[in-house]
């Protein structure tokens, strides 16, 4: 499964939560696990995409001219 399909799936259970029926004190439980989860994906998810791209100190240096 993609991390984006985890994401995904982690939204749909959040918004499916409250009408489960579960006690109030495990809603929040649930949605605090939730929520941790959803941020330490979305900072895999960018740590991924800035492996391949080139940072802006570097893409920003000066280049010089061909002759």
């Amino acid at each position: 499964m993609t991390l984006d399909a985890l994401i995904m799936l982690a939204g749909a259970f959040v918004a499916i939560l409250p009408f489960l029926g579960f006690p109030t004190s495990w809603d929040k439980v649930l949605l605090f696990i939730t929520g941790v989860c959803v941020i330490v994906l979305g900072i895999i998810v960018r740590r991924r995409s800035d492996v391949g791209a080139p940072h802006e100190e570097s893409a920003s240096s000066e280049v010089e001219p061909r002759i």
